[in-house]
């Protein structure tokens, strides 16, 4: 029985802690922002020199169309907050299967509604 709680207790500290390695986690972080589309929450950080992060948008599902949507609505949200046009992103390695978790370059010279 304690070697089965031990084992339930490390399985929670591994997911907890690949959960911290980012501020976008944190609900306090006072630069954080967050964006409401589609009745989904994804919150965002800059992380310097033009690059963001964002966390959330799942739709439900694990599709590929279903991540395609949780994309477009991550990508969208950075692009409201900076007003730049995201021109790169990638899915940082880790435990990140589900995608929620994206970074992105954004180009401020591209504004949107003037390409």
């Amino acid at each position: 029985m304690k070697l089965l709680s031990l084992a339930a207790l490390v399985a929670v500290v591994s997911v907890l802690v690949g959960c911290q390695g980012s501020a976008v986690y944190y609900h306090r972080d006072p630069s954080r922002q967050i964006v409401v589309l589609d009745q989904r929450e994804i919150s965002m950080i800059s992380l310097g020199d033009d690059k963001w992060e964002a966390y959330g948008g799942k739709q439900g599902g694990s599709s590929d169309l279903d991540l395609e949507k949780q994309k477009a609505r991550q990508i969208e949200a950075i692009e409201r907050v900076t007003g730049c046009r995201v021109v790169s992103t990638e899915f940082p390695k880790g435990d990140n299967d589900n995608r929620l978790l994206i970074h992105a370059t954004v180009d401020c010279t591209a504004q949107l509604g003037r390409t």
